[in-house]
C-alpha cells in the first residue's frame, strides 16, 4: 500500500499512515518497509532451497556414479572368474538344466562382459554429469549426460526411472549453471 492508500488491500478496514500490518486481519501493509523485508526473506529462502537442492543432486549423481564405476571395472577386470563362479553354482546349473537352455560358461562371461561394459558407461556418463553440475558449466552436457547414464542402466527398469528423474533433476537447475 503507498503512504495515499487509506485502506487494507485485504479486508478493506482503513488504515493510518505508517502501518505495517493491518490491524485487522494481519496482512502486511502494501508499500511498507515490512513488505520490502518480507520480499527479501523470500529471495533468501529461494535461493537456500535452490542451493540445497543443487547439493542434494550432486550427492545423488555421487551415490550412483561412483560405486557403479567402480562395479563396472571390478566386473570387467575379473568377468572370466566371475562366470566360473557362476557356472560352478548348482542352482545356477539346475536353472539352466530345468529350462534346457544351451550355456556355456563362455556365454556367462559375454553376458558379464557386456553388462559391465554398461555399468562402466553408465557410471562415467553419471561422473560426466556430476562434474558439469559441480562445476556449474555445460548444462546441456550434464543433462545429456545424466540421461545416457540412465538409459545405460537398460539391466534395472528401476535404475532408469531413477536415472531420468535424476536428468529432469538436472534439468530443472538451468538457472544454476554459467552456460
Amino acid at each position: 500500500m503507498t503512504e495515499d492508500s487509506k485502506f487494507c488491500t485485504g479486508c478493506g478496514r482503513g488504515l493510518e499512515p505508517g502501518m505495517q500490518f493491518c490491524p485487522q486481519c494481519g496482512r502486511v501493509v502494501s508499500g511498507s518497509e515490512t513488505e520490502e523485508e518480507y520480499r527479501q526473506k523470500a529471495v533468501e529462502v529461494e535461493q537456500f532451497l535452490a542451493e540445497s537442492r543443487f547439493n542434494w543432486v550432486i550427492f545423488a549423481l555421487a551415490i550412483y556414479a561412483i560405486p557403479t564405476t567402480i562395479a563396472g571395472l571390478l566386473l570387467l577386470i575379473d568377468a572370466g572368474a566371475m562366470a566360473d563362479t557362476v557356472w560352478s553354482n548348482a542352482d545356477f546349473q539346475n536353472w539352466v538344466i530345468s529350462h534346457d537352455y544351451d550355456i556355456t560358461v563362455d556365454s556367462v562371461q559375454n553376458y558379464i562382459t557386456i553388462v559391465a561394459g554398461l555399468c562402466l558407461a553408465s557410471g562415467l556418463c553419471a561422473l560426466v554429469s556430476m562434474a558439469c553440475v559441480i562445476r556449474r558449466k555445460m548444462w546441456k552436457i550434464a543433462v545429456v549426460a545424466c540421461a545416457a547414464a540412465a538409459v545405460l542402466c537398460c539391466w534395472s527398469l528401476f535404475g532408469i526411472f531413477i536415472g531420468l528423474l535424476m536428468a529432469w533433476f538436472v534439468y530443472s537447475l538451468k538457472e544454476m549453471f554459467s552456460s
